[in-house]
């Protein structure tokens, strides 16, 4: 006869421990073995065997209590604190982007020509004439010569810069200073003369003759009346197109085609000049008539200072000798 935990009963029943497992499928593997130690254990080591099985069935049911606390323990995320939020002001307006053409600064405008022989007043000359020896005066005048001056001028000769030296022409040394100052000169007999440079000729600078009708700008293009400007090249870049806003609307002296016109306001940076440095801007106006004709009141050419000039090359173009507005931007 077999107990109600499978054992072969020896003597009289055993009531099954209070708390023992009875069921025909034990829990675990720790409930058969317990199961099969009693099975053996005499009657009177029951006692242990019941206190055995209580431990044990204490211990499993405390596991899952010590695990989910320790898993509590190993889990528990530190609090931290939610991120915070600055709060990014607006931003501003922003400044309406410019449309019109780029400001390059204020300038100072001054004016430039072709002068001519014919318009450089000579002055005589002071120094004694020499007089000849067989000149005959008779008694009319003085010995010594001294009331006699001379009808010429000073002469000074011009030179080629081109490494020969050739005498070019002889004239005035007021004229020789006008023509050196302006750049530009017109001799008695129609020649026109360039600017060439210092020189290691009896006399500098020299010069050279040129076949365009107003001369060479120093980049070898033509210089055009009320178009061509001269220009410091570390302020301005050879060749640029610029607008000038104070030129717009004015009227320019002289006759079709380099004058007589109302100007656009572009010009041309196509020269450059030995006393143009910083914001200035040297405007070739053409003939001395034409640059007395564009003075104010007085004489005055003081309307040309401080003047706010623009990169046109958005609203001016160069096609040939022609310099102007874009169509579009008429």
């Amino acid at each position: 006869m077999t107990n109600a935990s499978g054992c072969e009963a020896s003597g009289g029943h055993f009531p099954e421990p209070p708390g023992s497992v009875t069921s025909a499928e034990p829990a675990s593997w720790s409930g058969k073995a317990l199961a099969a130690i009693a099975c053996v254990i005499p009657s009177s080591t029951r006692f242990l065997t019941d206190l055995i099985d209580r431990i044990v069935n204490g211990i499993r049911g405390l596991a899952p209590l010590v695990l989910g606390l320790g898993c509590q323990s190993a889990s528990d995320v530190v609090a931290v604190a939610p991120p915070v939020h600055e709060t990014v002001p607006a931003p501003a307006d922003a400044a309406p982007e410019e449309t019109g053409p780029r400001q390059l600064g204020k300038f100072s405008i001054t004016f430039y020509y072709v002068i001519g022989e014919d318009e450089v007043p000579t002055k005589p000359s002071t120094k004694p004439m020499v007089v000849a020896a067989n000149d005959n005066r008779g008694n009319t005048g003085s010995d010594d010569g001294s009331e006699l001056t001379a009808i010429t001028p000073d002469l000074v000769t011009l030179y080629d810069g081109g490494g020969t030296c050739e005498p070019i022409a002889e004239v005035s040394k007021e004229f020789a200073t006008q023509l050196a100052l302006q750049g530009t000169g017109k001799l008695h007999d129609g020649r026109v003369l360039n600017i060439w440079g210092a020189c290691n000729c009896d006399h500098t600078p020299c010069f050279k003759v040129t076949q365009a009708q107003w001369g060479t700008a120093g980049s070898g293009k033509p210089l055009q009346p009320f178009r061509t400007v001269a220009v410091d090249p570390k302020m301005v870049k050879l060749g640029s197109l610029l607008y000038v806003p104070l030129l717009e609307g004015r009227t320019m002296p002289g006759r079709q085609p380099w004058g007589g016109y109302v100007h656009d306001g572009c010009v041309v940076a196509d020269d450059t000049g030995g006393h143009i440095s910083g914001n200035r801007l040297d405007l070739f106006v053409g003939r001395k008539a034409y640059f007395l004709g564009l003075s104010g009141s007085g004489g005055s050419h003081a309307w040309a200072r401080h003047v706010p000039v623009f990169d046109g090359s958005g609203i001016c173009e160069r096609k040939g000798r022609r310099i102007g507005r874009k169509a579009a931007s008429i």
